[in-house]
């Protein structure tokens, strides 16, 4: 399997983009939050997930890996397929999906494009107590948000947060990356 990708954004046709790793063109869906923010000729790390169906292959990229963990949580309950994750991470972050099913919010799960209240209640029975995310992932993801309002690209954003010391405030890591 292919768990994680690092290349150049060759090309971008919704719902799919090309990226060149090597010179070799892998074909990948994301969610649109991700599509819209990465650009072409960018250079990005994708976390990914693998899917085979009868003779076809596809691949899911996400920018983070608690985008990749709740997609594939959610395509392990029945009657969530790819297209439905990944409906799902283009309109809420994961956190915000994770603390609709603590909350039981059936409502704002089957606000989503193919997602009816049948299918959020079972995401909500399948899934609650297994999507806890700790502090630090909604910390990284506050900074990742507050560099690109600062006109940072989001893969850029990310690049810079990578490595630094997870015990910063939400202050020193905005400023520590836009040092880097």
């Amino acid at each position: 399997m292919i768990g994680r990708l690092t290349g150049k954004v060759y090309e971008k046709t919704p719902p799919f983009f090309i990226l060149d790793v090597s010179g070799i063109g892998y074909l990948i869906q994301s969610p649109l939050s991700t599509f819209k923010q990465i650009k072409e000729e960018e250079e990005i790390t994708l976390y990914t997930k693998c899917i085979f169906k009868e003779d076809e292959a596809f691949i899911y990229g996400f920018l983070t890996r608690e985008e990749l963990k709740i997609f594939e949580e959610l395509i392990s309950v029945s009657g969530v397929g790819p297209k439905s994750g990944l409906n799902l991470l283009s309109s809420f972050s994961p956190e915000e999906i994770s603390e609709a099913i603590e909350n039981e919010n059936v409502e704002l799960l089957s606000s989503v494009p193919k997602i009816g209240k049948k299918i959020a209640s079972k995401i909500i029975l399948e899934l609650k107590g297994k999507l806890k995310f700790d502090e630090t992932p909604k910390l990284f993801t506050q900074a990742v948000n507050a560099l690109c309002s600062l006109g940072i690209s989001r893969s850029e954003a990310l690049q810079r947060l990578k490595g630094l010391p997870q015990n910063l405030t939400l202050e020193e890591l905005v400023k520590q990356a836009l040092r880097k």
